[in-house]
């Protein structure tokens, strides 16, 4: 065999062996990354995921899945989630149903303070209490006066245990007024009822209800923070309208199997801060009303003191599903 020839053949030989070591090296989480959301495509959560997906992906070289596994309150999602490989190949993107779903579930499939870690909290969003205009109330004091009156108002929900219900219950509670609770299987159709007249008020994220309040369909009352939202600056805070108790903002947060090497969640942490800070994406982030993202180590703080605030909350409320 001329030399050549011989040489070629031996570098095919290393170069074929060489990659299959390194096929053999790569696990998992090398080949592809996995979001997994708990909703519904085409939600808040779905959303978000869908906006970082491609710029993780770039970061990471490698392609990001997003993954919807809706079903009982993100109950089902966050479950698959915790069975996930914990090499690095799997994400949970959430929301701070995470939390109260944990007080409202008695028999949960995981457990929510063991079997995950925080990597990345994308960043938290801040809800509000809108009415339908027709309801004939401006302010805060009058919905109440309005609650106490003869008959009961109601209020539409994803659901028991959702933010929406749960902000909506803060308010019933913190006012004194019973009110009769409207579950449905999404904001849309909560919103559409809202709007024609059949239900009387909703607590939702602010980027949710701000085009309805715009455009005239909806009265937005209270900021359920303590400043007032850019996308809605004339709408008063809950100190300002008279009730400091309606404190309640809404998280969106990555978190990833609890035995997934510290190595692993680093590089994901270090590339999803990398990503909330690209131009484009922290654009369609403020958006969205995104603001305060955290580390995992602020991630964690703001878990746990969640935890602290509404499991003792929800115990006294007495809300659970079924």
């Amino acid at each position: 065999m001329p030399r050549i020839t011989l040489l070629s053949t031996l570098a095919a030989i290393a170069l074929s062996l060489g990659c299959a070591t390194a096929a053999q090296a790569q696990t998992p989480g090398d080949q592809s990354l996995k979001i997994i959301v708990p909703f519904a495509a085409g939600g808040p959560a779905d959303q978000i995921a869908r906006i970082i997906s491609q710029p993780l992906g770039a970061l990471l070289g490698k392609p990001v899945i997003v993954d919807n596994r809706g079903g009982a309150g993100g109950v089902i999602g966050v479950g698959i989630a915790a069975k996930a490989p914990a090499d690095g190949s799997t994400l949970l993107l959430t929301t701070s149903s995470y939390v109260i779903t944990a007080g409202t579930t008695p028999k949960l499939p995981y457990n929510p303070r063991k079997d995950f870690e925080p990597v990345y909290l994308l960043g938290e969003v801040q809800t509000m209490l809108a009415v339908r205009p027709s309801l004939g109330v401006n302010n805060l004091a009058e919905l109440v006066a309005k609650a106490k009156g003869a008959n009961k108002l109601n209020y539409g929900s994803t659901g028991v245990g959702g933010t929406m219900h749960i902000g909506a219950e803060l308010f019933s509670q913190a006012a004194g007024v019973p009110m009769v609770h409207i579950p449905y299987r999404g904001a849309a159709p909560a919103l559409v009822d809202l709007m024609g007249g059949t239900v009387d008020l909703v607590n939702a994220d602010v980027p949710v209800l701000q085009p309805y309040v715009k455009d005239g369909r909806l009265k937005a009352l209270v900021i359920f923070d303590t400043r007032r939202s850019p996308l809605l600056p004339d709408v008063p805070t809950a100190a300002e309208a008279g009730m400091p108790a309606l404190l309640m903002t809404n998280w969106y947060g990555v978190l990833m199997p609890a035995a997934t090497p510290a190595e692993q969640r680093a590089k994901i942490e270090a590339a999803l801060a990398a990503v909330v800070r690209q131009p484009d994406t922290a654009a369609r982030l403020a958006e969205a009303g995104f603001s305060n993202p955290r580390d995992h180590v602020g991630f964690q703080k703001r878990l746990d003191a969640d935890f602290e605030r509404w499991l003792p909350w929800l115990k006294e409320a007495k809300i659970q599903t079924d």
